[in-house]
């Protein structure tokens, strides 16, 4: 499945297959680690989730809590299938925000 990060403006983004994923921090604290996660495909957004701790939001998709919320099999398959790049992007999000080059993520395993 197609994993590609990239970056239209200060956010880097993540594209699995037809979605988007954005995952937003709060720059103006610093301390702050609160995220906003949206997952997008053309006009819909089938998963969104505000001020979310960091932590929270990996164990949402480490511990497949996500999945229970999400209602399209090829999305579900998608995030499973990339959850470990998925997971890396969440948790060193500060290191892809600095922009390229970035994290070695095409050698992490699914």
């Amino acid at each position: 499945m197609s994993y590609k990060i990239g970056s239209d403006g200060i956010f880097p983004y993540i594209k699995l297959g037809d979605y988007t994923v954005h995952i937003m921090t709060n720059l103006d604290l610093e301390l702050d680690k609160e995220m906003d996660i949206h997952i997008v495909t053309g006009n819909v957004c089938p998963f969104t989730r505000q001020n979310i701790p960091q932590k929270d939001l990996i164990d949402l998709i480490k511990n497949g809590e996500i999945y229970g919320q999400l209602f399209n099999a090829e999305l579900v398959t998608l995030i499973e299938q990339n959850q470990n790049k998925l997971l890396h992007f969440i948790e060193n999000h500060d290191d892809y925000m600095r922009g390229k080059p970035y994290p070695d993520y095409e050698s992490i395993e699914g």
